[in-house]
């Protein structure tokens, strides 16, 4: 019953606010036309406005729905629903421009411009801002399934961190249970945003029955590493016993760092590896980035002239910071940034993390707020050497520590941006939260690398 009530609000509350945002983006981009004053200046009437929005709005919702923008599934970040969106406002302006050519009602090719780009905006600020604030509010909690997580091992910690950032599936771990005594009272904290989020071993499996009837549990979740078939049918027979609901995650977790594709021979599962490195996308991808690079260069000199000034009357020094970084298949380049810090703070030490750190020049601390201090890497991008979105590029002395896992991080162009970069992990070191850049690379694709952008576009003034 509580998963059914909590289905049904999110079922609603979803595409009611898209409708809203994509209306509300219309009505903003006509005004925007209006006061702008360009084009023709075509007169729409109010009531002409709020019927297109409307209608725009419907087609939206229906289209978002095709490409899966309101499925539950999980992913880092929420970035796969956030890539759907993308893709469905896309098309939403594609079929809405041939629509209203057919029906002659000829709005502003400015109009419909603006709105195709507030529109984004609108929508994918609007759902990471849900997906923030959905796992607040104690009046939808009481529909929330509460588990406990059965092993408080590597992969019961990664069953909890993708549950947690996983809020529209509407479960909530309250704590693990392990049969190992020397982690019995451990608490585990999740990375991201909410580091006060945690998760204590609340006992063993001999408590089930206790902790069931005390914290209102409806599932188990048994997440333990190598464990074997005997051992798991009994505690699976356990649960059942107890009648406690129960589910089980096999051990995989590391064998799907690498892309896989799920089949079955028969009634047997078999999983087998893709090339997840699509040569067409990368081919686009790399014309893309060489315009872009060029474009942005040329309409963003002004902006160097001034921050290379104040820089230089701030403090001595030089105006950039060069850092050597491992790159693709661990070709090694120098990285380019304005220079952030004192004079003499030594390259390789301990990155700032906070802005009262003393290194941190007066003019550094603004442009690491506003993350302009990262606008001379568009010269890497001309280069070849990154791309807008990709990996962060990592040290040499870390890189010589990888692991295989790690190096497939290396397979792909480094980016300026990335989903390492919008999590609220951003303050701790690149190679102690490899999950984004992973799932990155498995997942790497034109709408996710544009959901990415807008993400930093609306996000940017965040940074250190």
């Amino acid at each position: 019953m509580k998963k059914k009530i909590y289905n049904s609000i999110i079922l609603v509350l979803y595409p009611a606010i898209d409708f809203i945002a994509v209306v509300l983006a219309i009505a903003f981009s006509y005004k925007l036309y209006r006061i702008l004053g360009i084009g023709k200046e075509v007169y729409y009437p109010k009531a002409d406005v709020i019927l297109i929005g409307l209608f725009a709005s419907f087609i939206a919702v229906m289209l978002l729905l095709g490409f899966g923008a309101y499925k539950k599934e999980s992913s880092i970040l929420n970035v796969e629903e956030i890539k759907n969106v993308v893709k469905g406002v896309t098309v939403t302006f594609m079929v809405f421009t041939v629509m209203v050519v057919f029906v002659k009602l000829a709005p502003s090719r400015y109009v419909l411009v603006f709105s195709y780009i507030i529109s984004l905006v609108f929508v994918v600020a609007e759902r990471t801002a849900l997906y923030h604030i959905l796992r607040l509010p104690t009046s939808l909690r009481v529909f929330n399934r509460r588990i406990l997580i059965y092993g408080a091992g590597e992969l019961g910690q990664a069953l909890y961190r993708s549950i947690v950032n996983s809020p529209k599936l509407g479960i909530v771990p309250v704590g693990f249970i392990d049969d190992d005594l020397n982690r019995q009272e451990t608490v585990y904290c999740r990375n991201g945003y909410n580091t006060s989020n945690c998760l204590r071993v609340l006992g063993s499996r001999k408590d089930v029955r206790r902790l069931k009837k005390e914290l209102d549990i409806d599932e188990v979740y048994v997440a333990i590493s190598n464990i074997d078939f005997s051992a798991l049918t009994n505690i699976l027979d356990f649960l059942k016993a107890e009648k406690i609901r129960v589910s089980f995650v096999p051990n995989l977790y590391k064998v799907f760092v690498h892309k896989m594709r799920m089949e079955e021979i028969g009634q047997i599962p078999i999983v087998r590896e893709e090339n997840y490195i699509d040569s067409s996308y990368v081919r686009v991808k790399s014309y893309i980035d060489l315009f872009l690079s060029f474009i942005l260069l040329c309409l963003s000199w002004p902006l160097f002239v001034v921050i290379a000034l104040a820089i230089k009357m701030d403090s001595k020094g030089s105006i950039f910071f060069r850092h050597e970084r491992v790159g693709k298949d661990g070709k090694i380049f120098r990285l380019y940034k304005f220079r952030t810090m004192v004079m003499d703070t030594d390259p390789y030490t301990v990155n700032p993390l906070d802005h009262n750190d003393p290194r941190i020049t007066r003019v550094g601390r603004l442009l690491r707020k506003t993350s302009l201090d990262e606008l001379p890497q568009v010269i890497n991008v001309l280069k070849g050497e990154m791309s807008f979105v990709g990996p962060r590029p990592e040290m040499l002395f870390i890189v010589a520590g990888y692991n295989e896992i790690h190096k497939e991080r290396l397979k792909v162009l480094p980016g300026i941006t990335g989903l390492w970069q919008l999590s609220g992990d951003r303050k701790k070191a690149i190679h102690e939260n490899m999950d984004y850049d992973l799932y990155y690379i498995r997942n790497a694709s034109f709408f996710l690398d544009v959901a990415i952008l807008i993400e930093t576009l609306i996000f940017s003034f965040r940074g250190i």
